[in-house]
């Protein structure tokens, strides 16, 4: 069971409950396993990565990234999409990672202190993680023997 957060403004998630987060949706999304990593034993894609976003905001604020090896991302397209991963376009890709991103995102609200808000997914070429925040938790990932990675970032709240 996953943990809610016990106090305002407070967040308790663990490595544990973002995988799991992340074991449903790819499973009943997707119909695809991942599996929790140490640590990254190849180098990353020479084909790029692709890094999903949404931002979470009210009570608590952060955002919740996904960083995914381009073709990956063609294959999850493909399993969304019903399709095969020759056949996706570089939007329906993109779209994959945004909407896999958005349901992270969606999921981790509900244990989230309310009011809670949620941005609409923005997806951009490469490995960008934002700038402000703290990383609260972050979880390695492999899926189709390629890379994933889920971080949380929590941002100061404004006065």
């Amino acid at each position: 069971m996953l943990p809610i957060a016990p106090v305002q403004n407070a967040i308790t998630l663990s490595a544990d409950a973002l995988f799991e987060l992340a074991e449903s949706i790819w499973h009943s999304l997707l119909e695809m396993e991942v599996q929790r990593i140490d640590h990254w034993s190849a180098d990353l894609p020479e084909d790029g990565m692709l890094t999903g976003c949404v931002y979470l905001d009210g009570d608590w604020r952060g955002s919740v990234t996904l960083i995914c090896p381009k073709p990956l991302a063609r294959q999850t397209a493909a399993a969304m999409f019903k399709a095969t991963p020759a056949a996706m376009t570089e939007t329906e890709v993109q779209d994959a990672i945004g909407e896999l991103t958005h349901m992270l995102g969606g999921n981790l609200k509900s244990l989230l202190p309310t009011p809670c808000h949620l941005s609409p997914p923005a997806v951009v070429e490469g490995y960008t993680i934002p700038k402000k925040g703290r990383i609260v938790e972050q979880i390695l990932l492999r899926c189709e023997n390629q890379p994933l990675q889920i971080i949380l970032f929590e941002r100061e709240k404004l006065l």
